[in-house]
């Protein structure tokens, strides 16, 4: 299985709701992904510009089919926009 961790900063705070929005649609359609087991968005208890999703999957395959979905090419580069730099992300085998 695979644990993917991806951080990042919004440039304002008063985009955090638009975030949101746009990640509901990610979450509910990434949740029906094969191979899917989680995927939520966690924001900064310390920082509200601070956000991550984090995300387990079955397999690499399932990860590659996710990164290849409609909603996946399409909400990512819109939540993108209001982030201040690129997203990090940390991916972790179990």
């Amino acid at each position: 299985m695979l644990r993917i961790n991806c951080f990042f900063r919004l440039k304002y705070e008063s985009d955090v709701d638009q975030v949101k929005f746009l990640a509901r649609e990610l979450i509910e359609k990434s949740r029906k992904d094969a191979g899917n087991i989680a995927y939520d968005l966690f924001q900064s208890a310390t920082d509200p510009k601070v956000m991550m999703f984090c995300e387990t999957w079955e397999s690499g395959e399932a990860l590659k089919v996710h990164a290849a979905s409609e909603h996946f090419t399409r909400l990512v580069p819109k939540i993108e926009h209001y982030s201040d730099g690129p997203m990090k992300l940390e991916q972790f085998e179990f």
